[in-house]
């Protein structure tokens, strides 16, 4: 027996198998990869790629339905599905359903994470009552309540997610550095939270031409601050630019400033002729005149200025009639900046990165929506997320989503005098005294509760456990509630 060719052929037996295993595992990780990626074969035995959706809803534990299947599985809820738009049917004993159609993209993750689900007999409770009230808000975060009564000198704090509700009473007398009998007179406003919503920013107006900004410490009074008094100007807005509120934008006779509370000092004007302003913390968009210097005529220029910058950076100059209406809004989405503008009947929104001043990064910040609206929107909003932006009118909105770039109008059944959010993505409106809420896109209309006083907010808590809103008589008001998850 030859052993050389004996051990040859051994040697290239060995080198096949290797090579075929090679080919094998570098096969198996690329068919596995495909089926991450969610490629399969459909029925005709065509390749596609599919994408995922997640279904997310409150409270969890619901069947699903996907184009009419029944899938097993509940919510939190999980699945590959061919790209296009599938029919998705959500719901769960003891509550109402919701229903929409959902579009896939393939390769990508469709996260829905809105589903809220109603109780259909709701058990509704009493909480808390009080006297005419002169002030009711929650706070953005949805975890507060702030009351103040009519003849009280004291400011009422709540924790809405409490089972059982505490009032908290902080002097109004102490806050606003005032005797208890002014304490109780005039309109106060809150204008601003800070991000933990422990401060709150307030406007006091005692009569027609008096006016005053407060800094109000809920949880360490002694720190509240007039900011009218101490800094001797005249505010016509004031916002909070930092989370610890120790950092503010003003405008006072359309000049824009910044403000350090820590040192009590206020920065030089950091623009003029200022109609409108908004913040996204540290970098301000706002709405300015001045002349052109090719026509010398008087125009309105959208700007942005980065606190600490030489100067401000032109975004767009605005065109149409001097006298339409303009509203300004920012915020981030990951890592998305944008910038929400009406003028008139116009929508804008530009998203990417804030330029800065003095660098050619103007091309950063890209416009995505440009749209002529069929009405003239009264109210810019976005979600606390930052996510969805909506321009609200008296029949209809228009809303526009960062994250997917869906958007679309939504028509009104009554006319509303204000739309606001009732979750992280639930809008709401009071029709007729009765609590009507619908999906940001408008679908999912429903209502949640009746007999509600039309002048007094409604919120979920942040917690998810409870639907808060009021009921109203000219002797008393009434926080009634009920559980939600």
């Amino acid at each position: 027996m030859d052993r050389a060719k004996q051990k040859k052929i051994r040697n290239i037996r060995v080198i096949l198998t290797n090579i075929f295993m090679s080919i094998s595992v570098v096969a198996i990780v690329f068919v596995l990869m495909l089926i991450a990626m969610g490629f399969s074969f459909n029925a005709e035995g065509k390749l596609e790629q599919a994408g995922l959706l997640q279904l997310n809803s409150y409270p969890s534990g619901a069947s699903v339905e996907i184009d009419k299947s029944t899938q097993f599985g509940h919510t939190e809820f999980r699945k590959m599905l061919s790209a296009g738009k599938h029919s998705v049917y959500v719901d769960k004993e003891g509550y109402d359903h919701w229903e929409q159609n959902v579009n896939i993209d393939a390769g990508l993750f469709t996260r829905v994470a809105w589903i809220r689900l109603f109780p259909k007999n709701a058990d509704i409770s009493n909480v808390s009552s009080f006297k005419p009230l002169r002030l009711s808000a929650f706070s953005p975060d949805r975890r507060w309540l702030i009351a103040a009564e009519q003849d009280s000198s004291d400011l009422i704090r709540i924790n809405i997610q409490d089972e059982k509700l505490k009032h908290d009473k902080i002097s109004l007398a102490n806050l606003l550095s005032t005797s208890t009998a002014n304490a109780q007179t005039g309109t106060i406003e809150i204008e601003d939270w800070n991000e933990n919503c422990n401060k709150i920013l307030v406007r006091w107006t005692r009569d027609e031409e008096t006016t005053t900004w407060h800094l109000l410490d809920l949880e360490h009074s002694e720190n509240s601050i007039n900011l009218s008094s101490k800094l001797s100007l005249d505010f016509t807005d004031v916002q909070i630019m930092n989370d610890s509120a120790s950092k503010l934008w003003a405008l006072e006779s359309g000049k824009l400033h910044s403000i350090d509370l820590d040192n009590l000092s206020i920065s030089g004007p950091i623009a003029e002729n200022v109609i409108i302003f908004a913040h996204n913390r540290d970098t301000l968009a706002f709405v300015s005149t001045g002349k052109d210097e090719e026509t010398g005529k008087t125009k309105r220029y959208l700007m942005t200025y980065k606190d600490g910058e030489k100067g401000s950076t032109h975004i767009r100059t605005l065109s149409g009639k001097k006298d339409f209406a303009v509203r300004l809004a920012m915020g981030s989405h990951w890592n998305e900046e944008w910038i929400a503008l009406q003028a008139g009947s116009d929508a804008v929104i530009y998203s990417g990165r804030y330029p800065s001043f003095g660098k050619d990064e103007t091309d950063k910040l890209k416009v995505k929506l440009e749209q002529s609206l069929e009405f003239a929107p009264n109210i810019l909003t976005a979600n606390q997320k930052q996510r969805i932006i909506v321009f609200a009118g008296e029949t209809s909105y228009f809303y526009y989503d960062i994250e997917t770039e869906d958007n679309g109008a939504v028509a009104l059944k009554n006319n509303i005098a204000s739309v606001d959010w009732f979750d992280d993505y639930l809008l709401w409106t009071n029709v007729n005294n009765k609590i009507v809420v619908r999906d940001f896109d408008g679908s999912n209309r429903r209502t949640v509760a009746k007999k509600a006083s039309a002048n007094r907010p409604s919120v979920v808590s942040e917690n998810n456990r409870w639907l808060y809103y009021f009921s109203e008589t000219e002797e008393k008001v009434t926080l009634k509630r009920y559980k939600i998850d």
